[in-house]
């Protein structure tokens, strides 16, 4: 009986010093790791869409450029005034290049495009997206160059810039006489307006 207390305390023992072994073994390899976040900032977003500033000169085109006038106009961040052109011919363009930029982080969409019918004219102009046609005269405000056939339209996009620098793109508004015959007397449109509204895009 004894000796068979002494056995089992014998086991006891020995499992106990395996246990405690095993632990100091396993505390011997455990490793902690820490991470220690700092301040965390959203830094604001900001919104600067608009034209690049100064002077445009229109250029013309057409069977004969030097009875063409197509005038200049001065850029401000938010708009352009004043084209004057004069056109004679079928065929007679001129042209005015101008940049929208954008020097904001947020990109921007296109809304809405509204254009107002020269003030002086009395027949009808139909639009449509860019376009305007009022008689023998027809408006296209277009990407890139006076010959592109990519329109300006709703929902185009420009990014935001990532650098210091802003994004670009060049528009090219054309007024071109379509006419299939020379006019007797003169006639002048008045004041007309494309109105581009952007919303972040």
């Amino acid at each position: 009986m004894i000796r068979r207390k002494r056995l089992v305390y014998t086991i006891i023992c020995i499992l106990v010093f395996f246990v405690l072994t095993l632990s100091i073994a396993f505390a011997a390899l455990s490793t902690t790791l820490n991470i220690t976040m700092n301040k965390v900032t959203q830094q604001a977003m900001s919104w600067n869409i608009g034209f690049q500033t100064g002077t445009i000169t229109g250029v013309a085109s057409g069977n004969n450029t030097n009875s063409i006038e197509c005038g200049t106009a001065t850029a401000t961040a938010t708009s352009i005034s004043t084209f004057n052109t004069t056109l004679s011919q079928a065929g007679d363009m001129c042209a005015y290049t101008f940049k929208l930029l954008n020097n904001g982080t947020v990109p921007g969409k296109i809304s809405a495009i509204n254009i107002t019918k020269p003030t002086t004219w009395s027949g009808t102009c139909s639009t449509s997206g860019s376009t305007m046609t009022c008689g023998n005269f027809v408006f296209k405000l277009r990407y890139d160059s006076a010959t592109s056939n990519t329109l300006v339209a709703v929902n185009n996009t420009i990014a935001g810039k990532t650098g210091s620098s802003a994004v670009q793109k060049t528009l090219v508004l054309t007024v071109e006489y379509t006419g299939d015959s020379y006019e007797s007397e003169d006639y002048e449109l008045g004041t007309y307006k494309y109105q581009l509204s952007f919303v972040q895009g």
